[in-house]
């Protein structure tokens, strides 16, 4: 009997972009979002296809829009959305969709500074759209009209569909964080 030697798929996700779009802002209003990098686990080489999981931490910022001690804010949104994963290694390895990569849980935000979280207008994980592939943007968190002026924290819990036989390499993608102001 043979013994192949076993070969190792690494899987290492490269993110972390920084984007404020949407409406303008006033004057001294600043609005941020980003992801920390994030290295999934390496998997051994298989014919079946697998499923790897891991954490990103999202982080949200709403400093307002302040004049003469009275600071105000329009709200808030937050949209992730991947690349495919990019194949680098000498073996020959196809990229993996981005629509193998997905939110499967959009936690509830901590607060870090600013505003307490609240109930009615967040900063909250929306009602519809917050899971699912990221080959779409998916809105994971929100601050309706005159919330979530502060600091916040969101973990997102997601996974990779690994397809069989996937070459053994390393596979990186690009977030696209998105924050916007308005309700």
């Amino acid at each position: 009997m043979t013994l192949l030697p076993r070969r190792s798929a690494r899987l290492a996700v490269g993110l972390g972009a920084l984007v404020a779009l949407g409406a303008p802002l006033p004057a001294g209003a600043a609005l941020s979002a980003s992801v920390a990098d994030l290295t999934l686990p390496a998997l051994a080489y298989s014919h079946q296809p697998r499923t790897v999981t891991g954490s990103l931490t999202l982080t949200a910022r709403d400093t307002g829009s302040c004049l003469l001690l009275v600071c105000s804010n329009d709200g808030w949104h937050v949209t992730i959305q991947s690349s495919s994963f990019a194949y680098s290694g000498t073996n020959g390895g196809s990229a993996i969709p981005a629509a193998n990569f997905a939110v499967i849980q959009a936690n509830a935000p901590t607060r870090i500074s600013g505003d307490a979280i609240s109930a009615q207008g967040g900063p909250r994980v929306p009602a519809n759209n917050s899971t699912g592939s990221l080959d779409v943007a998916r809105e994971t968190l929100e601050a309706a009209d005159g919330y979530g002026m502060g600091e916040y924290r969101q973990v997102l819990d997601v996974s990779l569909a690994v397809p069989g036989q996937a070459r053994a390499g390393t596979y990186r993608a690009t977030l696209t964080v998105t924050i916007s102001a308005g309700p």
